[in-house]
């Protein structure tokens, strides 16, 4: 949900349907509601909404349609466009969204992408202008607590975001996460990271360094999602990645179903044959831990 313009569309085609950024500027505004459904970590399936933001369409949702845009919601994401020039009515709408989730989905969860964050060279400023957001939309409702995001199509905030929102739908993440800190020690592997198999997005890792760790995946994720283009356009499958040097060796396969796996070790005595043969033999695990 957002006002027209925001970059809904946009950002949901990047993620789950291998749009690039580039690919975005043709896009047109969203005629009323885009309805799709993304099949998600094997068996989890994401009926995703995206609301046009003209003026004609916001007045229906939150009137005569009110109940089936707000009705059993799982998760509201409202995407605020960082250059728009009234703030004070996108606050206003964004009030009567979280007063229609309330009465329908009051168990929903809430986020909130403050969206073109590129507009703002300066890192400084960026993190300040998304506190700016997060103090002001924290005062506007005693029910939900949002979790707020600087995003932008053109860097790797899009996909940090994202797989935050999606790390918390999936039913049984923490045990996966359990097991997969206990493949990083018995591996002897500085970090480990799943990603979706189809969006690339990252649904956990376990590293010894956890604090530099997340932002490295997201790049990773940015990344191997515009290499798997390249490949589709010379119409070559994207299997695996493999790369070594005197500091790491670094290892993306496919692992389940729905995942890919990333492991990476800096013991130079870790015999690359050894890491593939662990992460064989920790496959038939995860595959069980998912069923």
């Amino acid at each position: 949900m957002g006002k027209s313009g925001a970059g809904k569309t946009s950002m949901r085609l990047l993620i789950f349907s291998n749009y690039t950024a580039n690919d975005t500027r043709r896009l047109g505004a969203t005629i009323d509601v885009e309805h799709s459904t993304v099949q998600f970590m094997g068996d989890l399936n994401l009926n995703i909404w995206d609301c046009g933001g003209q003026h004609k369409y916001l007045d229906n949702y939150l009137n005569e349609q009110k109940e089936n845009i707000f009705g059993n919601v799982e998760v509201l994401i409202y995407v605020f466009d960082l250059e728009t020039t009234n703030k004070d009515s996108e606050y206003m709408l964004y009030d009567e969204c979280l007063h229609s989730l309330a009465t329908y989905s009051r168990d929903a969860k809430v986020y909130c992408l403050v969206h073109k964050m590129d507009k703002i060279p300066d890192p400084e400023k960026k993190a300040q202008t998304v506190e700016l957001y997060r103090q002001a939309l924290a005062k506007r409702s005693d029910l939900f607590r949002p979790e707020v995001f600087g995003t932008s199509i053109w860097d790797q905030s899009l996909y940090h975001a994202w797989s935050q929102i999606v790390y918390k739908m999936v039913p049984n993440m923490a045990t996966i996460e359990d097991h997969l800190n206990n493949f990083r020690r018995l591996a002897d592997a500085t970090e480990v990271a799943l990603f979706e198999r189809a969006t690339f997005l990252v649904v956990c890792s376990a590293s010894v360094d956890p604090s530099t760790a997340l932002k490295k995946y997201m790049g990773v994720s940015q990344s191997i999602k515009t290499y798997r283009f390249t490949c589709g356009q010379l119409q070559l499958p994207f299997q695996s990645i493999e790369m070594r040097n005197k500091n790491y060796s670094l290892f993306i396969e496919p692992f389940t179903k729905s995942t890919y796996i990333l492991v990476i070790t800096t013991d130079p005595d870790i015999e690359p044959a050894v890491t593939k043969a662990n992460i064989n033999a920790a496959r038939n695990h995860f595959v069980k831990l998912a069923d």
